[in-house]
Protein backbone atom coordinates (compact mmCIF):
# COMPACT_ATOMS: atom_id res chain seq x y z
CA UNK A 1 0.00 0.00 0.00
CA UNK A 2 2.81 2.40 0.88
CA UNK A 3 4.41 1.80 -2.51
CA UNK A 4 1.11 2.55 -4.21
CA UNK A 5 0.69 5.78 -2.30
CA UNK A 6 4.22 6.78 -3.29
CA UNK A 7 3.35 6.07 -6.90
CA UNK A 8 0.28 8.29 -6.69
CA UNK A 9 2.15 11.12 -5.05
CA UNK A 10 4.69 11.23 -7.85
CA UNK A 11 8.05 12.97 -7.92
CA UNK A 12 7.21 16.17 -9.79
CA UNK A 13 6.94 19.33 -7.66
CA UNK A 14 3.41 20.63 -7.12
CA UNK A 15 2.57 24.16 -8.29
CA UNK A 16 2.40 26.78 -5.52
CA UNK A 17 -0.78 28.80 -5.01
CA UNK A 18 1.02 31.94 -6.16
CA UNK A 19 0.40 30.85 -9.76
CA UNK A 20 -3.12 32.20 -9.18
CA UNK A 21 -1.83 35.69 -8.39
CA UNK A 22 -2.81 37.81 -11.43
CA UNK A 23 0.02 38.89 -13.70
CA UNK A 24 0.78 42.60 -13.86
CA UNK A 25 0.36 42.62 -17.63
CA UNK A 26 -2.14 40.64 -19.66
CA UNK A 27 -0.77 39.34 -22.98
CA UNK A 28 -2.99 40.36 -25.88
CA UNK A 29 -1.91 37.56 -28.20
CA UNK A 30 -2.95 34.51 -26.14
CA UNK A 31 -6.27 32.71 -25.84
CA UNK A 32 -8.11 33.15 -22.54
CA UNK A 33 -10.33 30.82 -20.53
CA UNK A 34 -12.91 32.43 -18.24
CA UNK A 35 -13.83 30.40 -15.17
CA UNK A 36 -16.37 30.95 -12.42
CA UNK A 37 -15.80 29.06 -9.19
CA UNK A 38 -18.14 27.84 -6.49
CA UNK A 39 -16.18 26.17 -3.72
CA UNK A 40 -16.48 24.60 -0.30
CA UNK A 41 -12.85 25.50 0.35
CA UNK A 42 -12.26 27.96 3.15
CA UNK A 43 -10.91 31.28 1.98
CA UNK A 44 -7.70 32.97 3.08
CA UNK A 45 -4.54 32.58 5.07
CA UNK A 46 -2.48 35.34 6.68
CA UNK A 47 0.09 35.58 3.89
CA UNK A 48 -2.53 35.38 1.13
CA UNK A 49 -6.11 36.40 2.01
CA UNK A 50 -7.28 35.44 -1.49
CA UNK A 51 -6.10 31.82 -1.19
CA UNK A 52 -8.54 28.92 -1.21
CA UNK A 53 -7.32 26.57 1.50
CA UNK A 54 -7.99 22.89 2.20
CA UNK A 55 -10.27 23.84 5.09
CA UNK A 56 -13.99 23.08 4.86
CA UNK A 57 -16.07 26.25 4.60
CA UNK A 58 -19.44 26.57 6.32
CA UNK A 59 -20.80 28.41 3.29
CA UNK A 60 -19.88 28.51 -0.37
CA UNK A 61 -17.17 30.86 -1.60
CA UNK A 62 -17.12 32.24 -5.13
CA UNK A 63 -14.68 33.88 -7.51
CA UNK A 64 -14.00 34.58 -11.18
CA UNK A 65 -10.69 33.92 -12.93
CA UNK A 66 -9.24 34.51 -16.38
CA UNK A 67 -6.48 32.10 -17.38
CA UNK A 68 -4.14 32.76 -20.30
CA UNK A 69 -3.33 29.75 -22.48
CA UNK A 70 0.29 29.78 -23.77
CA UNK A 71 0.87 30.48 -27.41
CA UNK A 72 2.88 27.27 -27.72
CA UNK A 73 0.36 25.16 -25.80
CA UNK A 74 0.28 21.42 -26.49
CA UNK A 75 -3.22 19.95 -26.45
CA UNK A 76 -3.78 17.79 -23.36
CA UNK A 77 -1.07 19.50 -21.30
CA UNK A 78 -0.99 22.12 -18.57
CA UNK A 79 2.26 24.02 -19.03
CA UNK A 80 3.17 25.12 -15.51
CA UNK A 81 5.73 27.88 -14.97
CA UNK A 82 9.00 26.95 -13.31
CA UNK A 83 10.15 28.78 -10.20
CA UNK A 84 10.20 32.15 -11.95
CA UNK A 85 7.40 34.28 -13.45
CA UNK A 86 5.20 32.69 -16.09
CA UNK A 87 6.11 33.25 -19.73
CA UNK A 88 2.84 33.80 -21.67
CA UNK A 89 4.35 32.14 -24.72
CA UNK A 90 5.18 28.97 -22.78
CA UNK A 91 3.07 28.81 -19.62
CA UNK A 92 -0.45 29.02 -18.33
CA UNK A 93 -0.86 32.20 -16.28
CA UNK A 94 -3.58 33.92 -14.31
CA UNK A 95 -4.50 37.28 -15.79
CA UNK A 96 -7.51 38.19 -13.63
CA UNK A 97 -8.97 37.03 -10.35
CA UNK A 98 -11.92 38.60 -8.54
CA UNK A 99 -13.76 37.47 -5.40
CA UNK A 100 -17.53 37.23 -5.78
CA UNK A 101 -20.51 36.73 -3.55
CA UNK A 102 -23.34 34.43 -4.60
CA UNK A 103 -25.39 37.24 -6.13
CA UNK A 104 -22.44 38.36 -8.25
CA UNK A 105 -21.73 34.75 -9.25
CA UNK A 106 -25.30 34.35 -10.54
CA UNK A 107 -25.17 37.76 -12.22
CA UNK A 108 -22.08 36.75 -14.19
CA UNK A 109 -23.76 33.59 -15.46
CA UNK A 110 -26.84 35.60 -16.39
CA UNK A 111 -24.80 38.25 -18.19
CA UNK A 112 -23.06 35.59 -20.24
CA UNK A 113 -26.38 33.88 -21.03
CA UNK A 114 -27.75 37.18 -22.32
CA UNK A 115 -24.73 37.87 -24.53
CA UNK A 116 -26.06 36.08 -27.60
CA UNK A 117 -22.75 34.29 -28.11
CA UNK A 118 -22.55 30.63 -29.12
CA UNK A 119 -23.74 28.30 -26.33
CA UNK A 120 -24.41 31.36 -24.18
CA UNK A 121 -27.35 29.74 -22.41
CA UNK A 122 -25.43 26.59 -21.46
CA UNK A 123 -23.31 25.99 -18.36
CA UNK A 124 -20.64 23.31 -17.91
CA UNK A 125 -19.96 22.38 -14.27
CA UNK A 126 -16.65 20.60 -13.67
CA UNK A 127 -16.08 18.60 -10.46
CA UNK A 128 -12.41 17.73 -10.00
CA UNK A 129 -10.97 14.59 -8.45
CA UNK A 130 -8.89 13.40 -5.50
CA UNK A 131 -5.47 14.77 -4.55
CA UNK A 132 -6.03 18.11 -6.26
CA UNK A 133 -4.63 21.43 -5.15
CA UNK A 134 -6.98 24.31 -5.89
CA UNK A 135 -4.66 25.81 -8.50
CA UNK A 136 -4.38 22.43 -10.21
CA UNK A 137 -8.16 22.16 -10.58
CA UNK A 138 -8.39 25.74 -11.94
CA UNK A 139 -5.70 25.26 -14.57
CA UNK A 140 -6.94 21.80 -15.52
CA UNK A 141 -10.41 23.19 -16.15
CA UNK A 142 -8.94 26.05 -18.19
CA UNK A 143 -7.14 23.45 -20.31
CA UNK A 144 -10.35 21.42 -20.74
CA UNK A 145 -12.34 24.47 -21.84
CA UNK A 146 -9.67 25.53 -24.32
CA UNK A 147 -8.76 22.13 -25.76
CA UNK A 148 -12.39 21.03 -25.99
CA UNK A 149 -13.43 24.23 -27.73
CA UNK A 150 -16.08 24.65 -25.03
CA UNK A 151 -18.00 27.92 -25.37
CA UNK A 152 -20.40 27.28 -22.49
CA UNK A 153 -20.05 29.21 -19.25
CA UNK A 154 -17.48 27.25 -17.28
CA UNK A 155 -18.17 26.71 -13.58
CA UNK A 156 -15.61 24.88 -11.46
CA UNK A 157 -17.05 23.27 -8.35
CA UNK A 158 -13.99 22.95 -6.13
CA UNK A 159 -14.23 20.83 -3.00
CA UNK A 160 -11.55 20.88 -0.28
CA UNK A 161 -9.20 18.14 -1.40
CA UNK A 162 -6.14 18.06 0.84
CA UNK A 163 -3.88 17.60 -2.18
CA UNK A 164 -1.89 14.75 -0.66
CA UNK A 165 -1.90 11.20 -2.00
CA UNK A 166 -1.83 9.59 1.44
CA UNK A 167 -4.96 11.49 2.53
CA UNK A 168 -7.37 9.50 0.34
CA UNK A 169 -9.89 8.96 3.14
CA UNK A 170 -9.79 12.62 4.17
CA UNK A 171 -10.54 13.60 0.57
CA UNK A 172 -13.39 11.12 0.46
CA UNK A 173 -14.95 12.74 3.52
CA UNK A 174 -14.44 16.23 2.10
CA UNK A 175 -16.18 15.28 -1.14
CA UNK A 176 -19.11 13.87 0.80
CA UNK A 177 -19.20 17.03 2.94
CA UNK A 178 -19.74 19.05 -0.24
CA UNK A 179 -22.89 17.32 -1.54
CA UNK A 180 -25.44 19.82 -0.24
CA UNK A 181 -23.35 22.71 -1.55
CA UNK A 182 -23.10 21.25 -5.06
CA UNK A 183 -26.84 20.63 -5.06
CA UNK A 184 -27.41 24.24 -3.98
CA UNK A 185 -25.12 25.51 -6.74
CA UNK A 186 -26.94 23.49 -9.41
CA UNK A 187 -30.31 24.68 -8.13
CA UNK A 188 -29.21 28.31 -8.25
CA UNK A 189 -27.94 27.92 -11.82
CA UNK A 190 -31.10 26.08 -12.87
CA UNK A 191 -33.21 28.94 -11.50
CA UNK A 192 -31.63 31.44 -13.92
CA UNK A 193 -34.27 31.95 -16.66
CA UNK A 194 -31.67 32.62 -19.35
CA UNK A 195 -29.87 29.31 -18.71
CA UNK A 196 -31.43 26.52 -20.77
CA UNK A 197 -28.92 23.74 -20.23
CA UNK A 198 -26.60 22.43 -17.51
CA UNK A 199 -23.92 19.85 -18.25
CA UNK A 200 -21.73 18.13 -15.66
CA UNK A 201 -18.21 16.77 -16.17
CA UNK A 202 -16.69 14.98 -13.17
CA UNK A 203 -13.39 13.18 -12.70
CA UNK A 204 -12.21 10.44 -10.34
CA UNK A 205 -13.46 11.00 -6.77
CA UNK A 206 -15.40 14.01 -8.03
CA UNK A 207 -17.80 11.49 -9.54
CA UNK A 208 -18.74 10.28 -6.07
CA UNK A 209 -19.68 13.85 -5.18
CA UNK A 210 -21.53 14.45 -8.45
CA UNK A 211 -23.51 11.21 -8.46
CA UNK A 212 -24.37 11.41 -4.76
CA UNK A 213 -25.65 14.95 -5.39
CA UNK A 214 -27.83 13.79 -8.27
CA UNK A 215 -29.13 10.96 -6.10
CA UNK A 216 -30.15 13.19 -3.22
CA UNK A 217 -31.67 15.75 -5.59
CA UNK A 218 -33.77 12.97 -7.16
CA UNK A 219 -34.91 11.88 -3.72
CA UNK A 220 -36.08 15.46 -3.08
CA UNK A 221 -37.97 15.58 -6.38
CA UNK A 222 -35.82 18.03 -8.32
CA UNK A 223 -33.21 15.76 -9.87
CA UNK A 224 -33.75 17.17 -13.36
CA UNK A 225 -33.03 20.72 -12.17
CA UNK A 226 -35.97 22.40 -13.87
CA UNK A 227 -35.53 20.16 -16.90
CA UNK A 228 -32.16 21.77 -17.65
CA UNK A 229 -29.79 18.93 -16.73
CA UNK A 230 -28.47 17.54 -20.01
CA UNK A 231 -25.13 15.69 -20.35
CA UNK A 232 -23.56 14.05 -17.31
CA UNK A 233 -20.05 12.82 -18.15
CA UNK A 234 -18.26 10.69 -15.55
CA UNK A 235 -14.55 10.29 -16.32
CA UNK A 236 -12.71 7.51 -14.45
CA UNK A 237 -15.36 7.26 -11.72
CA UNK A 238 -13.97 6.28 -8.34
CA UNK A 239 -17.22 4.69 -7.22
CA UNK A 240 -17.91 1.18 -5.94
CA UNK A 241 -19.68 -0.62 -8.81
CA UNK A 242 -22.38 -2.00 -6.51
CA UNK A 243 -23.03 1.40 -4.92
CA UNK A 244 -23.27 2.93 -8.40
CA UNK A 245 -26.15 0.63 -9.29
CA UNK A 246 -28.08 1.70 -6.19
CA UNK A 247 -27.41 5.36 -7.04
CA UNK A 248 -28.71 4.90 -10.58
CA UNK A 249 -31.83 3.16 -9.26
CA UNK A 250 -32.69 6.38 -7.43
CA UNK A 251 -31.57 8.86 -10.09
CA UNK A 252 -33.59 7.19 -12.83
CA UNK A 253 -33.45 8.14 -16.53
CA UNK A 254 -32.17 11.60 -17.36
CA UNK A 255 -32.61 13.79 -20.44
CA UNK A 256 -29.48 12.14 -21.89
CA UNK A 257 -27.92 8.82 -20.90
CA UNK A 258 -25.14 9.24 -18.36
CA UNK A 259 -21.78 8.85 -20.10
CA UNK A 260 -19.14 6.83 -18.22
CA UNK A 261 -15.52 6.81 -19.41
CA UNK A 262 -13.66 3.67 -18.32
CA UNK A 263 -10.18 2.30 -18.82
CA UNK A 264 -9.01 -1.15 -17.80
CA UNK A 265 -5.42 0.05 -17.32
CA UNK A 266 -6.25 2.82 -14.80
CA UNK A 267 -3.66 2.22 -12.06
CA UNK A 268 -5.06 4.86 -9.71
CA UNK A 269 -8.41 3.08 -9.65
CA UNK A 270 -6.68 -0.26 -9.17
CA UNK A 271 -5.23 1.13 -5.94
CA UNK A 272 -8.62 2.56 -4.94
CA UNK A 273 -10.14 -0.86 -5.49
CA UNK A 274 -7.47 -2.41 -3.26
CA UNK A 275 -8.20 0.12 -0.50
CA UNK A 276 -11.90 -0.70 -0.79
CA UNK A 277 -11.46 -4.45 -0.28
CA UNK A 278 -10.90 -5.30 -3.96
CA UNK A 279 -14.36 -4.13 -5.01
CA UNK A 280 -14.31 -2.97 -8.65
CA UNK A 281 -14.49 0.76 -9.27
CA UNK A 282 -16.81 1.96 -12.03
CA UNK A 283 -13.95 3.57 -13.92
CA UNK A 284 -12.03 0.34 -14.53
CA UNK A 285 -14.79 -2.11 -15.37
CA UNK A 286 -14.30 -4.24 -18.43
CA UNK A 287 -16.43 -2.78 -21.20
CA UNK A 288 -16.62 -6.21 -22.85
CA UNK A 289 -18.06 -7.87 -19.74
CA UNK A 290 -21.62 -9.01 -20.62
CA UNK A 291 -22.78 -7.80 -17.21
CA UNK A 292 -21.48 -4.32 -17.96
CA UNK A 293 -23.18 -4.34 -21.34
CA UNK A 294 -26.46 -5.43 -19.79
CA UNK A 295 -26.11 -2.84 -17.02
CA UNK A 296 -25.46 -0.05 -19.52
CA UNK A 297 -28.73 -0.83 -21.26
CA UNK A 298 -30.71 -1.34 -18.08
CA UNK A 299 -29.56 1.89 -16.41
CA UNK A 300 -29.47 4.08 -19.53
CA UNK A 301 -25.69 4.55 -19.40
CA UNK A 302 -23.19 5.03 -22.25
CA UNK A 303 -19.89 3.33 -21.50
CA UNK A 304 -16.93 4.77 -23.39
CA UNK A 305 -13.96 2.40 -23.35
CA UNK A 306 -10.69 4.36 -23.35
CA UNK A 307 -8.48 1.33 -22.67
CA UNK A 308 -6.73 1.60 -26.03
CA UNK A 309 -6.18 5.35 -25.80
CA UNK A 310 -2.54 6.19 -25.06
CA UNK A 311 -2.67 9.12 -22.61
CA UNK A 312 -3.25 9.92 -18.96
CA UNK A 313 0.29 9.87 -17.62
CA UNK A 314 1.94 6.94 -15.89
CA UNK A 315 -1.28 6.10 -14.05
CA UNK A 316 -3.57 6.24 -17.14
CA UNK A 317 -6.04 8.13 -14.96
CA UNK A 318 -6.44 11.44 -16.83
CA UNK A 319 -7.16 10.26 -20.35
CA UNK A 320 -10.34 12.33 -20.60
CA UNK A 321 -8.28 15.54 -20.44
CA UNK A 322 -4.83 14.54 -21.70
CA UNK A 323 -5.89 12.83 -24.92
CA UNK A 324 -6.43 15.47 -27.57
CA UNK A 325 -8.98 13.44 -29.56
CA UNK A 326 -10.94 12.53 -26.43
CA UNK A 327 -11.21 16.07 -25.05
CA UNK A 328 -12.11 17.36 -28.51
CA UNK A 329 -14.83 14.71 -28.79
CA UNK A 330 -16.21 15.69 -25.39
CA UNK A 331 -16.41 19.30 -26.55
CA UNK A 332 -18.21 18.33 -29.75
CA UNK A 333 -20.58 16.11 -27.83
CA UNK A 334 -21.56 18.88 -25.43
CA UNK A 335 -22.51 21.03 -28.41
CA UNK A 336 -24.52 18.26 -30.08
CA UNK A 337 -28.30 18.38 -30.08
CA UNK A 338 -28.60 14.72 -31.03
CA UNK A 339 -30.08 12.45 -28.38
CA UNK A 340 -27.58 9.71 -27.65
CA UNK A 341 -28.26 6.08 -26.83
CA UNK A 342 -27.22 3.74 -24.06
CA UNK A 343 -24.66 1.05 -24.73
CA UNK A 344 -20.92 0.45 -25.06
CA UNK A 345 -18.48 2.27 -27.38
CA UNK A 346 -14.86 1.52 -28.12
CA UNK A 347 -13.48 5.07 -28.17
CA UNK A 348 -10.43 4.06 -30.20
CA UNK A 349 -12.75 3.28 -33.11
CA UNK A 350 -15.12 6.22 -32.59
CA UNK A 351 -12.99 9.33 -32.24
CA UNK A 352 -13.73 10.49 -35.77
CA UNK A 353 -17.15 11.49 -34.48
CA UNK A 354 -18.43 12.79 -31.20
CA UNK A 355 -18.28 10.01 -28.63
CA UNK A 356 -21.23 11.62 -26.90
CA UNK A 357 -23.56 11.89 -29.87
CA UNK A 358 -22.91 8.95 -32.20
CA UNK A 359 -25.30 6.00 -31.85
CA UNK A 360 -23.81 3.46 -29.49
CA UNK A 361 -22.45 0.25 -30.95
CA UNK A 362 -23.64 -2.28 -28.39
CA UNK A 363 -21.33 -5.26 -28.14
CA UNK A 364 -23.26 -8.47 -27.61
CA UNK A 365 -26.67 -8.98 -26.10
CA UNK A 366 -27.93 -8.22 -22.59
CA UNK A 367 -27.41 -11.00 -20.10
CA UNK A 368 -30.40 -11.88 -17.95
Amino acid sequence: MAAGMLLLSGCAPRPPDRVLWPAERTPSYTAKADILVATTRERGRPEDPTAMTAGRADALNFEALEISIPREHQVGSVEWPDTGPADPALNFMTTARDPLDEEQFIAQIRRRARSGERDAGAVLVFVHGYNNLYQESVYRFAQILHDGGVQETGVLFAWPSRGKAQLYLADRESSTFSRDHLEHTLQKIAAIPEVHEINILAHSMGNWLAVETLRQAAMKGHGHFNGKLNHVVLASPDIDINVFRTQLDVIGPLRQPITVMVSGDDKALNLSSFLAGNVTRVGNVSATDPRVIAGALRYNVRVIDLSNIQAGGSLNHDKFAESGPVIAAIGRGLRSEEVSKAGVIDAANALGKSILSIPAGVVGEPVE
